[in-house]
């Protein structure tokens, strides 16, 4: 699977950045849990649409439904552009990575 865009979603009021990353594949529970290694992790695999959110020790909260395409990052204000570019760049990374089983099909 691969990062196929990003975008910035303006409507945040507090000064914080939401970013929007889309994938060519839906989120699947194993890289969901990857990509919170480390981390809390709200899971709620009961709702119609699973729905999780990471909270992250830097401040970073990333929310997401598996079996979607997409999902959101919310970035506190103190984080630069470089600190998002080096995010972008980890979810590459986990991307390419074969035993996070982002591979599988979600239908």
């Amino acid at each position: 699977m691969k990062l196929i865009d990003v975008r910035k979603i303006e409507d945040c009021f507090d000064g914080s950045a939401r970013i929007e990353y889309r994938f060519d594949g839906g989120i699947t529970q194993s890289f969901m849990g990857h990509l919170a290694s480390g981390s809390r992790c709200d899971f709620f695999p009961e709702f119609p649409m699973p729905f999780f959110k990471i909270f992250r020790e830097d401040g970073l909260q990333i929310k997401g439904i598996i079996g979607s395409p997409d999902m959101e990052a919310y970035f506190p204000r103190s984080w630069t552009d470089e600190n998002k570019n080096e995010f972008a760049a980890e979810l590459r990374r986990l991307l390419e990575t074969p035993e996070t089983g982002i591979n599988e099909l979600v239908k």
